[in-house]
């Protein structure tokens, strides 16, 4: 069996390497279509569409996501 604090360090991982995905991810979203995730209160979200996207998104900045594979 592992240490008694090894379950607790690969859970602090686990949450690090979601959170930095989700930086990511938001990036490239924002690169894509210069929005920005929103915490949102699901009892109080609106059903209508969301606005329309800026129609120049913002210049590159950060890393850009993975080429796009053809199946």
């Amino acid at each position: 069996m592992g240490s008694p604090g090894q379950v607790a360090q690969t859970l602090l991982i686990a949450v690090l390497v979601t959170a930095g995905n989700l930086d990511i991810l938001e990036t490239w979203l924002y690169q894509r279509t210069g929005t920005h995730l929103t915490d949102t209160d699901f009892a109080n979200a609106d059903p209508r569409r969301p606005a329309s996207p800026e129609p120049q998104p913002p210049a590159q900045t950060g890393r850009p996501p993975p080429p796009a594979t053809k199946h």
